[in-house]
């Protein structure tokens, strides 16, 4: 069920203050972001009042001038995800890059790829960086809430959100203790067909008291090779395992504090570059990957309108070891920590005449510190070095007359930056600023506008990197060169949008939902790899024959685009449709830029029976070819995939608890190509999960 009431968020936190009476007007759950996960569960259907909290504060979706889109826990479920991308995917300009394999894939954001993305996991930065790596390593199942706010936001997020904010929320207790019931379990089965992959998790929780309540959740998935619409991947099987405690303790009405401790370990065999096949310049590998996040939060709630304070403090790893399997067996280690606490309150100034007035600020701190090594020595390709970010940020949103709300930011942030061995660092400061304004023009027809800078400073790779690159030969090997100078990359985006919201139109029960958005993102000094090869040696860069690799700021880019979704709802059927366009240009070179995705459309339709506790729904995408691209890149045919859904929670008392849920995507076996992956994407695939909450 959608745990969301109109005006308020109920999550694993406390229950948020309700917010504006315009929210009681809001969009149905991803009735303006993304209609295609926009079904109601078969037994639900009045949903109003959909908030994000990646904006720092608790906003319908409809009442921030940027563009966000939310999946609760229901839209999760019902997608039967085998891993991120395949939540993130078909989401309005945002596009999966790197094929396939789940370790290899990185999202994109209206053409701005995955390192200039910020990910949060309940509220705790996510700054793992490698190349041809995710990012991101988190079994679904254990997931309540993804946000994705489109668009730079630095004022509030600073470094690294020049794309946007991926934000995952975990399960709570309270999200799945029924009403009535101090102790529950739940447990899961499912069978994807198209990898073999078998799912199966359970769960065990309860409150004690009315003051602690606590989650214990353990899932296992197992998968063999892919298949293709033609073929199959090969190495792209694994097995993985993820689990969940969380533990929160309210010991007065206005203090809460939690605690939870989140792992993931996956084994499997790819090659090295897992966005490719494997060859003899791409050796295969057994790679052991381990997430590991600690997250600790204190919320201080008194009855005043100037305090609502909230603490996170967290600790996060990312472990990968490699063994080469073939040539020379060498041995890898990565070993990337994250450690930071961030500091906010709110304080709600109240009514001035025709204004109200509300302030967020805060602080954020965090300690990033990355080390490789080879075979037991150094691994100077991944540096062993550690940086340092402070950050002091306030946002003042100012409600004039009802209709009419206007928001500004800014945020400064000092970063530092130094390679292990003291001989390189960078240090500077950066300031980013956002403004927008909504206006309802009349109850059912609105107008927003958005300016937002962001920055991304260079991350330690980047920076710091040296050592061989590539081998060419007895003798001859390209070699990487640190560049401490780099600046940080900017960005200024400008956005217009128009949001419509319509209900009774013509039934008594029926709600219509339209948006439609324009943007422009300026970003300056893109940080490029060069890559030069020579066969005679360039002292003093390389003293021998091969070259040198590096990072410059060398290019300057511009993005724009458009995106358009409606969605309509009626007690037993609905009805989508959603258009995503982006166009990229590197201004230096004057060229098109290569990670933008080619434009797309997905229409959708369904049925649902809230009676018997069914829900039918049929997905299109098409997917347009695209031949803007530079030099040296391939062209991308397009083409169109069909998905179906459906859904099954009984309404007799004997089978309370029950749910099922199958799907098939890919229904005509198409064999297909995203066009930002190397490798084809899966064939026909059945899902099937069978689930019992006792």
């Amino acid at each position: 069920m959608f745990a969301f009431q109109q005006g308020m968020l109920i999550s694993g936190e406390a229950i948020m203050k309700p917010i504006h009476q315009k929210s009681a007007a809001a969009a149905i759950l991803l009735g303006l972001s993304w209609p295609a996960r926009a079904e109601t569960p078969a037994n639900v259907i009045q949903l109003e009042g959909m908030v994000v909290t990646a904006s720092r504060g608790a906003y319908d979706v409809l009442d921030l001038p940027e563009s966000a889109t939310v999946l609760d826990g229901e839209a999760i479920q019902r997608e039967q995800a085998g891993d991120l991308g395949d939540l993130l995917l078909e989401l309005p300009n945002v596009d999966i890059a790197g094929g396939p394999r789940n370790v290899g894939q990185r999202t994109v954001i209206r053409g701005i790829g995955d390192e200039r993305v910020l990910y949060l996991l309940d509220g705790a930065r996510q700054n793992f960086v490698r190349g041809h790596n995710s990012r991101m390593f988190i079994d679904p199942d254990l997931l309540k809430r993804v946000e994705v706010v489109r668009g730079p936001v630095s004022a509030l997020w600073g470094s690294g959100a020049i794309g946007g904010v991926v934000s995952l929320q975990t399960k709570d207790a309270v999200d799945l203790v029924a009403p009535g019931q101090r102790f529950g379990a739940k447990v899961k089965g499912g069978f994807q067909s198209v990898s073999d992959q078998g799912l199966g998790s359970a769960a065990v929780y309860g409150l004690l008291g009315e003051r602690f309540d606590y989650l214990f959740h353990f899932a296992f998935r197992g998968s063999e090779d892919i298949q293709l619409g033609r073929g199959r991947l090969e190495h792209s099987g694994f097995d993985a395992y993820s689990g969940l405690a969380k533990f929160r303790f309210s010991p007065h009405p206005d203090h809460s504090l939690s605690f939870s401790a989140q792992s993931l370990g996956q084994n499997q065999q790819v090659p090295f570059n897992p966005q490719s096949r494997d060859g003899s310049g791409n050796p295969l590998v057994d790679r052991e990957t381990q997430q590991h996040n600690f997250i600790f939060n204190y919320r201080f709630q008194p009855q005043h309108p100037w305090l609502d304070l909230n603490m996170t403090a967290y600790h996060n790893q990312v472990f990968i070891r490699e063994k080469t399997r073939r040539a020379n067996r060498r041995r890898d280690e990565t070993d990337f920590t994250t450690t930071g606490v961030n500091l906010l309150n709110r304080s709600d100034l109240g009514q001035w005449g025709a204004v109200s007035q509300r302030l967020t600020y805060g602080i954020d701190y965090y300690h990033d510190q990355g080390k490789a090594d080879r075979n037991g020595e150094p691994r100077s390709s991944f540096p062993d070095a550690e940086s340092d970010v402070a950050g002091i940020y306030l946002q003042d949103e100012m409600r004039i007359f009802d209709p009419l709300t206007l928001f500004g930011g800014v945020r400064w942030d000092y970063y530092q930056r130094q390679s292990q061995r003291g001989d390189l660092e960078r240090s500077a400061g950066e300031v980013t600023f956002r403004a927008g304004a909504l206006w309802w023009l009349t109850d059912w027809l609105g107008l927003s506008l958005a300016y937002n800078e962001a920055f991304r400073s260079p991350d330690l790779n980047e920076l710091f990197v040296s050592g061989t690159h590539f081998t060419c030969g007895p003798g001859c090997a390209n070699r990487f060169l640190p560049n401490p100078n780099l600046d940080p990359e900017k960005a200024h985006n400008k956005e217009v949008g128009l949001r419509i919201k319509k209900n009774g139109l013509w039934f008594a029960d029926d709600r219509l939902r339209i948006r439609a958005s324009f943007f422009r993102n300026q970003v300056d000094d893109f940080i490029d790899t060069i890559v030069v090869f020579s066969p005679r040696p360039m002292p003093p860069l390389n003293p021998g024959p091969g070259g040198f690799t590096t990072h410059r700021n060398v290019r300057d880019a511009e993005l724009e685009g458009f995106e358009a979704e409606l969605n309509y709802q009626q007690r037993y059927a609905w009805l989508g449709f959603a258009y995503s366009q982006t166009r990229g240009r590197d201004k230096t070179e004057h060229r098109p830029l290569a990670n933008v995705a080619p434009d797309e459309w997905v229409i959708q339709a369904g049925l649902r029976h809230p009676e018997l506790g069914l829900s039918l729904g049929w997905r299109t995408r098409i997917v347009e070819d695209q031949d803007r691209v530079p030099a040296g890149i391939e062209d991308t045919p397009g083409f169109t995939v069909h998905d179906l859904r459906l859904s099954w929670q009984p309404r007799h008392k004997a089978l309370a608890g029950l749910r099922a849920d199958f799907a098939i995507d890919n229904l005509g076996d198409r064999d297909y190509r995203e066009h930002l992956s190397l490798l084809k994407s899966p064939g026909r695939n059945f899902k099937i999960n069978l689930s019992y909450r006792f």
